[in-house]
């Protein structure tokens, strides 16, 4: 009697554990290893887009971050003094990294326009380093 309760007892926990297994499949998003890492840089014109006044690195700045194949925002960073910014701790996954300037094809309304890129971790400690994400103020 004793030797099938063993016994039942330890297929439960291995059907218990199979289950668990199978129905946890990670999506994009915090609690991995990998990064993204770029720099934020900013070319400000004249309020009609016409005349190129400066372009720099923008410290200060947000840049957002979209886990995986929804619309939302999944975290936001500041960028550093140097325009750097980093997302730490991701899973394998796709994401979508992205500023918000000015849409320069529309100069007299003053209407945003988010300058976005895609990106697929691969590995899990891999580390992405973007080309500059370039906004226009």
């Amino acid at each position: 009697m004793y030797a099938s309760r063993k016994l039942f007892f330890k297929l439960s926990i291995t059907a218990l554990l199979i289950v668990f297994s199978l129905g946890c499949k990670k999506e994009p998003g915090e609690g991995g290893f990998a990064t993204i890492k770029g720099r934020l840089y900013v070319k400000n014109y004249d309020p009609t887009f016409t005349v190129l006044l400066s372009e720099y690195y923008l410290p200060g700045e947000s840049v957002y971050i979209i886990y995986g194949e929804t619309n939302e925002v999944g975290d936001n960073v500041r960028t550093t003094n140097d325009g750097t910014f980093t997302f730490k701790y991701l899973r394998k996954g796709k994401y979508k990294v992205y500023a918000i300037g000015k849409d320069d094809t529309k100069p007299s309304l003053n209407v945003p326009k988010e300058t976005l890129v895609e990106i697929e971790i691969k590995e899990k400690k891999q580390v992405v380093n973007l080309s500059d994400l370039v906004i226009i103020k």
